[in-house]
Order: structure tokens, then C-alpha cells, then sequence
């Protein structure tokens, strides 16, 4: 592959430069979650504990809610079984409703002793979260600042990321076909596609370029791939020397 270098190198570097900044971009926003879950761990973990038991509660209440309906409504299913029994005439219907009744008020007391076990470990729970809150408003101002922070940044980092991203398709369209196919089949290996060659050596795999090779870059001003990690590889003619 060879091509004049000085049409094209300008545009490639710029590339490179904002692909560069993209993945640098893409990687600090990244993180942005997990330094946030770093630094506000402690009250992180009590806020989300707190509105655990908050939601724990909140079913703990609804349960017992309707639990205290339930036994009214037994109360009352039960009240109207014990008139009926004067007025029951057969034997058999009488041991029957005997025998509703008691399961009536055997029921009611079972869920009487769940709503008494329900308010108990109700008001347990109550006072853990006061507590737990207390704690957790101690640390929040800390944490709150640290997220402020992180939100700004990451606002910022996209704000940068859109205005690479509209940069980009007009260099692409400066670029050939094969150098573009060339570019990208590289970068898909370094994040460095485009390296510089200096007093010899690639500085994408530091590894020497042939001498001939090198001089040939330097007579022929030439964007070359390099031999050994394939980067297309230039020369600055300003510091560059010759091999002998």
C-alpha cells in the first residue's frame, strides 16, 4: 500500500485523534457508576437496606390490615351462627353450626395472634429505619457532593462525545475507500492504527523497521504499513534521520 502521505496523514491522525478520545470517553463513563457506588458505599448500602424494610413494612401493613378485616367479618359471621342456634331444630344442623362457630373463633384467634406478631415486628422494624436514617443522613451531604460531581462530568464527557461524533463523518469522506478499509481493519487490532516511525523504530510495537525500508519511507514520503504490526506508519521528515 502506498500513498502519498501528505494528502492524507493530516486527516488520519485527526481520526485517530478523535477515535482515540471516544474510547477514553467510553471508558471514564463507564466507570462513572462504579465510582459512585465506591464513594457512597456506606450510605449507598443504608439507603438501599432502609427501603427495603420500607417496602418489607409496607406489605407487613397491608397484611395486617386486612387481616383485622377478616376477623370483623368473622366476628360478626360468628355473632349471626350463635343467634341461629335457638332456632335450629334438627340435631345434625345444630352440631353443625357448633362446629362453624368454633372453627369461626378458632380462626379469628390465629389471626389475631398474626396481627399482634405483625404489630410487634412492625414497630421493630419502624425503629431500625429511624435509626438507619439518622445514620444515613450523617453521610449523605458527602455523598451527595460526590454525585453532583460525577453527574456534571458526565455530562460534560457527553457533550464532548456528540461533538467528536459530528466531527468524524467529515473526515471519513476526506478519506479513500482503501486507506478508510485499511484504517479501520487495523484499529479493530490497536487503538493506535496509525503510528510514527522514529529514528527507525514503530512506535506503535517499538520494534526496528528494516533500514532500506526506512529510507525508501524517507525518500518517497510514504504512508507504509509496518512490517511487523501492520499500523500504517509515517515519518516526521523535521526529526527524522537517515539510516545507514
Amino acid at each position: 500500500m502506498s500513498i502519498d502521505f501528505k494528502q492524507y496523514l493530516s486527516q488520519l491522525k485527526e481520526l485517530q485523534g478523535i477515535d482515540t478520545r471516544i474510547r477514553k470517553i467510553d471508558f471514564e463513563l463507564k466507570e462513572i457508576p462504579e465510582q459512585l457506588e465506591a464513594s457512597g458505599g456506606d450510605f449507598l448500602a443504608l439507603d438501599r437496606t432502609v427501603k427495603d424494610k420500607e417496602g418489607a413494612l409496607a406489605a407487613m401493613t397491608k397484611e395486617r390490615q386486612e387481616l383485622e378485616q377478616s376477623v370483623k367479618e368473622q366476628v360478626l359471621l360468628s355473632a349471626d351462627r350463635e343467634k341461629r342456634l335457638f332456632a335450629i331444630k334438627t340435631q345434625k344442623e345444630y352440631q353443625a353450626t357448633v362446629k362453624e362457630i368454633a372453627q369461626l373463633k378458632k380462626d379469628g384467634k390465629d389471626k389475631e395472634d398474626r396481627i399482634l406478631a405483625l404489630l410487634e415486628k412492625g414497630e421493630k422494624i419502624t425503629a431500625e429505619i429511624t435509626q438507619q436514617k439518622t445514620e444515613a443522613a450523617d453521610i449523605e451531604g458527602g455523598f451527595r457532593q460526590i454525585e453532583a460531581e460525577l453527574k456534571k462530568r458526565e455530562l460534560e464527557l457527553n457533550a464532548e462525545r456528540v461533538l467528536l461524533g459530528e466531527k468524524r463523518p467529515a473526515l471519513l469522506k476526506e478519506l479513500p475507500a482503501p486507506v478508510l478499509k485499511k484504517y479501520e481493519l487495523v484499529k479493530r487490532r490497536y487503538d493506535d492504527a496509525v503510528a510514527l516511525v522514529k529514528k527507525g523504530i514503530c512506535q506503535g510495537c517499538n520494534m526496528n523497521v528494516p533500514p532500506q525500508f526506512y529510507n525508501e519511507m524517507l525518500k518517497t514520503k510514504d504512508l507504509r504499513e509496518c512490517p511487523t504490526c501492520h499500523r500504517l506508519i509515517y515519518v516526521d521528515l523535521e526529526t527524522g534521520e537517515q539510516v545507514k
